[in-house]
């Protein structure tokens, strides 16, 4: 098996098990569809069929040796074509644009560390990430600072004139520190200490929220939400270590109905644990092995 076709399915699976993680508040998971009306459980895996051909030609970017200074020139158009094939089979929902953009570049760096080493390391595949697009991101948060809210077109952006706040897009453009910091070290030491995967998954999901600029969260809500509420009890949930209780589940089922009450879903943190689970098997798959 090729390296891009290794790494194109690891995406998908890591795609597929945070939609299988939970419960999750507000989020879609096998339990319910948490604060969406217009998705559920089987959008998503429909949605996820529908993008795992192209992940492995974002890899494929990186296992071909583009600097990153060109890697957008390549990734932006299969990213176009991936939401529109999401679009297509989700009558035209959202589901995956945020984690179409940000498992692209980690697609690529995990493709150019292959490239230069011949091994995954999480940290090098997210710092070529970030040098793919810092620079691009840069540039567009100082083009609004500049011209303001006459030329805001999303929300995201709105959130930043108005909070500094640079949700994914800064996510990434940092080297993704959620995920580096918080999520792999919580996933790790969870199954370190013989947590099962689907409860270790929920540990690294509540340390990636915790920290989060999670724009999901703050447009649904707003940003003191955000602030004073959302992050202080992912904060609290992030502390518990695996294996739960059927008490501490029973509290989340019960935080998954507040969640879907208010009509907040953190689905940032949903995409950065995607994430998290790529990196983490990508680096325990020897791909050079598999070709």
């Amino acid at each position: 098996m090729d390296e891009e076709t290794v790494l194109g399915a690891l995406a998908t699976l890591a795609s597929a098990w945070e939609v299988q993680t939970g419960p999750k508040p507000g989020l879609v998971d096998p339990f319910t569809s948490g604060a969406h009306d217009d998705m559920d459980y089987i959008t998503f895996l429909v949605s996820l069929c529908a993008l795992a051909p192209y992940w492995g030609l974002q890899a494929r970017t990186g296992l071909e040796g583009t600097p990153p200074e060109r890697a957008m020139e390549r990734l932006r158009p299969v990213g176009l074509e991936m939401e529109r094939a999401m679009a297509r089979v989700t009558g035209g929902v959202n589901t995956h644009k945020g984690l179409i953009f940000a498992l692209s570049l980690l697609l690529f760096g995990a493709g150019a560390e292959l490239h230069r080493s011949g091994r995954v390391d999480p940290q090098k595949a997210a710092e070529r990430a970030a040098e793919a697009v810092s620079s691009e991101v840069r540039a567009e948060f100082e083009a609004l600072s500049r011209f303001g809210f006459s030329a805001a077109k999303t929300h995201g952006e709105i959130l930043y004139l108005r909070h500094g706040v640079t949700g994914i897009r800064g996510e990434a453009a940092s080297g993704f520190p959620s995920v580096m910091g918080h999520g792999l070290p919580a996933l790790r030491n969870a199954l370190d200490a013989g947590a099962p995967l689907k409860e270790a998954t929920l540990h690294a999901f509540f340390a990636i929220a915790a920290v989060c600029e999670d724009s999901n969260v703050i447009s649904r809500g707003d940003f003191d939400f955000w602030k004073e509420n959302h992050l202080p009890r992912m904060k609290g949930l992030s502390r518990v270590q695996p294996p739960y209780s059927l008490e501490f589940i029973r509290d989340l089922h019960k935080l998954d109905a507040e969640y879907t009450s208010l009509r907040i879903s953190p689905g940032g943190a949903a995409d950065l644990l995607s994430c998290t689970l790529f990196l983490h098997w990508a680096q325990l798959v020897n791909t050079r092995r598999l070709s």
